[in-house]
């Protein structure tokens, strides 16, 4: 009995789904039929607004997940004015994803790179003369994306 009623039932739902993939209403199938074209008008270009060199606020990691950064002005080599920015590692260094680094510089030129996890990791930005705002934001492994440091280093 319980054959039937399964196999009743197998069939029911199979004329089902033949009848749902059947509906529909179909097009003009004919190539010569003209289709309505969609006009795109173009937004006008928003205007680049200059990088600003103003720090912003900074947050703070969860306790026990803390980490620390080198930013040095000058280093290693005064003569081509190089901004050094460095993992230093901290206890939170085995929670860490992804380490952004973003640098305006002084004359307005924004620079991106990303660093490594691993202590000792190092990004030297050249020709840096000046003020130039430094923003690293670090990601977790827990999912939380933090903005760590923000801040103007001078390098003479």
């Amino acid at each position: 009995m319980n054959f039937r009623l399964l196999s009743a039932l197998t069939v029911l739902l199979l004329a089902f789904l033949l009848c749902a993939g059947c509906t529909g209403t179909g097009g003009d199938a004919d190539p010569t039929t003209p289709r309505a074209t969609a006009t795109i008008t173009q937004a006008p270009a928003a205007t680049a607004t200059p990088a600003s060199l103003t720090p912003g606020p900074t947050q703070t990691v969860p306790p026990g997940k803390e980490i620390d950064f080198q930013l040095q002005g000058g280093y290693p080599s005064r003569i081509t004015n190089d901004l050094y920015i460095a993992f230093s590692g901290g206890k939170g260094q085995d929670f860490i994803t992804k380490i952004d680094v973003r640098v305006t510089k002084a004359t307005g030129e924004v620079i991106t790179d990303t660093l490594q996890p691993v202590r000792g990791d190092d990004i030297i930005i050249q020709n840096a003369k000046g003020e130039n705002r430094v923003e690293i934001s670090v990601s977790l492994v827990t999912g939380g994306t933090y903005k760590v440091k923000d801040q103007i280093v001078v390098v003479p």
